[in-house]
């Protein structure tokens, strides 16, 4: 079962080069070397919180527990924290609504994820019109539901419904439909509560190594 490790914060005033060059040189490389595969790193460009999202995926619980208990993840958040503020973490677990796979680098993704918790003895209800419904007509409206997430670790809405675009404008064009705000209503009014959603793109800190990796793979 593929297991995401979300983290999130702000940038030091001030600190931004030096930080570009932990993170690019120390920090990713470090995880890589952990069994925490990155996966995509973004900006928040439309939402509350804080502007950095790093995503990592393993495939087990105690893979994650491993690494985050290694005495070389210390020193590595030991050094993130003298560049950043806000810092936060979540363990994601998939929701069962799509079959679990290997989940990987998208190169160029833009992101629109959903928020909420599941009102109470709705669970059921739920789930069907989201399998009939949502899934469906995000897929017609170019900017389909990719993952669902359940939070096992963290706080916060305990439901996450990922969504990917290849730019800013498909997701801008998507959500100004008529499908796309009947599809929102219902799911707001009738099924959740603590609703929020964010527009995040991708920093090309994950990307842009993944891809020169493949290149060289040919030399």
């Amino acid at each position: 079962m593929t297991i995401l490790f979300t983290q999130y914060w702000d940038v030091n005033p001030g600190e931004y080069d030096e930080y570009s060059k932990f993170i690019s040189e120390e920090f990713n490389p470090g995880l890589e070397k952990l069994g925490v595969t990155l996966v995509g790193g973004f900006y928040v460009a439309v939402g509350s919180g804080p502007r950095i999202l790093a995503v990592a995926a393993v495939r087990n619980d105690m893979g994650l527990l491993a690494a985050l208990s290694s005495r070389d993840y210390r020193i590595l958040s030991t050094k993130l924290m003298k560049y950043i503020y806000n810092y936060g973490s979540k363990v994601w677990i998939p929701t069962g609504m799509f079959r679990d796979k290997t989940f990987n680098i998208q190169t160029g993704a833009w992101k629109f994820n959903q928020y909420y918790d599941i009102v109470p003895g709705k669970e059921d209800e739920h789930n069907r019109f989201v399998r009939e419904e949502a899934i469906p007509t995000m897929k017609e409206l170019g900017m389909p539901v990719t993952h669902g997430w359940r939070l096992s670790i963290g706080t916060g809405p305990r439901i996450l419904a990922e969504c990917t675009a290849r730019t800013f404008v498909n997701i801008a064009e998507a959500i100004d439909t008529a499908e796309y705000r009947k599809l929102s209503r219902t799911l707001k009014k009738q099924y959740t509560i603590n609703f929020s959603s964010r527009i995040l793109s991708p920093t090309g800190r994950v990307e842009v190594p993944y891809l020169i990796k493949g290149m060289m793979k040919g030399f």
